[in-house]
């Protein structure tokens, strides 16, 4: 992977805009600096206000690979030009900008181009209701098996309203082998949550903000660190590191999801990092570890992901006790908690203490806790019987993820250490 496609990602822009045949951005080198980018579409001539050569630079190479990326759509129209865009397409002289733009008038104009994206994907939702009503009016079998390609083709209409988050989740259905046995539940669980965004998008004038967030992220329309970090809540404590997991997305993307449980708080912590192109992850937490610092946490109904600040360090000290609830009951009461909060929450973590893995008849693995409750796991036949044999007969305490279906162990004390593990 290059320099210029690691850089060509959302995260990485802010304040895009497209005025004629134009399209441009600034690159955060700082909190108060940025270097200003362009591209004329139709000479396809590249721009960059940083200081290094040979020109195209990297920056703007990215600002290129965003664009056949994410669309025109990604560029919202504008009437008045940034005052540096003259400068920069004129050829003269520039460096790196310094900004002390009010942050007032920073946040609502966040907020309007915020709103302006949401409304862009007022066709793509119509297109979903229409397609929704006639799939079950005529059956879901029914409807795959007379057009192989209709997630395909539903995926690129919700992509070509702005829907990049929606797009992506209907084009993995099309991936579920028919013969699997959870077919029908995977694929309706998925339509579920998009009708339950169609009439939220319906009604977002009486959403309240934090779940309008939440909407725009499943759809998505996703904040930029920068906006986070500049608004988002902030929270100091010692944070345990529960566990992670790495996930492929889709053909070059992976993504990596980091558990973290404050000490005092008690409030569960998700980093999301991703990798694009089978390049690395940036460094991340050992699991067990103690780290101390701030996270800045994503506006949402259920607040999990956050970001790291520059405080974070880490800890002498290990975990030497997994904190969890008592049984699976009280487990699932905390998850209908948080899916009564945010409806579209995709994972919820947490520690279950003194829980058994055993093996059913059917050959899948489950979790009893001293109750007799069980919990069904997401765990291949190696993976599985690694748990038991972990447990060596006796319960362990287990720390994973819940995705509504099945339980992915991801850490566990055993022997008094924490293990991490993977599958």
């Amino acid at each position: 992977m290059t320099h210029a496609e690691s850089l060509a990602h959302a995260d990485f822009f802010r304040h895009c805009f497209a005025f004629g045949a134009v399209i441009g951005a600034e690159m955060p080198t700082g909190p108060d600096v940025f270097y200003t980018v362009a591209l004329d579409t139709t000479h396809r001539k590249l721009y960059c206000s940083c200081p290094f050569f040979p020109k195209p630079c990297m920056h703007s190479e990215a600002l290129s690979l965003l664009f056949r990326k994410e669309g025109a759509a990604f560029f919202p129209e504008t009437a008045d030009a940034p005052v540096w865009l003259d400068t920069l397409l004129s050829g003269k002289p520039a460096s790196a900008t310094h900004t002390h733009d009010d942050p007032e008038k920073r946040a609502a104009r966040q907020e309007k181009t915020r709103f302006e994206r949401l409304e862009r994907a007022r066709g793509g939702f119509d297109d979903l209701e229409a397609w929704l009503n006639d799939t079950v009016r005529r059956g879901l079998a029914t409807v795959v098996s007379e057009e192989p390609g209709a997630f395909e083709q539903l995926a690129t209409r919700a992509a070509d309203a702005s829907m990049t988050g929606l797009s992506r989740a209907i084009r993995l259905l099309a991936h579920i082998p028919a013969s699997s046995p959870d077919w029908s539940v995977l694929v309706t669980d998925v339509l579920a949550q998009i009708y339950l965004a169609v009439r939220a998008f319906r009604n977002r004038e009486a959403l309240p903000e934090a779940l309008l967030h939440d909407l725009q992220n499943f759809i998505g329309i996703n904040l930029k660190k920068e906006d986070v970090l500049a608004s988002g809540e902030r929270l100091t404590d010692t944070w345990a590191v529960m566990g992670d997991v790495v996930e492929p997305l889709e053909d070059r993307l992976q993504a990596r999801r980091t558990w973290l449980l404050g000490a005092d708080s008690g409030r569960m912590a998700l980093l999301l990092d991703f990798s694009f192109g089978g390049a690395d992850f940036p460094p991340g937490f050992a699991t067990g570890s103690m780290q101390h610092g701030t996270l800045v946490f994503y506006p949402s109904a259920y607040p999990q992901r956050a970001l790291v600040q520059e405080d974070f360090h880490a800890l002498p000290q290990t975990m030497d006790a997994m904190p969890g609830v008592p049984d699976i009951t009280v487990f699932l009461e905390k998850y209908a908690t948080a899916l009564a909060a945010q409806p579209w929450l995709p994972y919820f973590a947490e520690a279950i203490s003194e829980v058994t893995v055993q093996r059913a008849s059917t050959g899948r693995f489950f979790m009893s806790d001293r109750l007799g409750k069980i919990l069904p796991l997401h765990a291949t036949e190696q993976f599985g019987w690694s748990l038991v044999a972990l447990g060596g007969g006796h319960p362990l305490d287990v720390f994973g993820e819940w995705n509504s279906r099945t339980f992915q162990p991801l850490s566990a004390v055993a022997d008094g250490r924490i293990v991490r593990l993977a599958q």
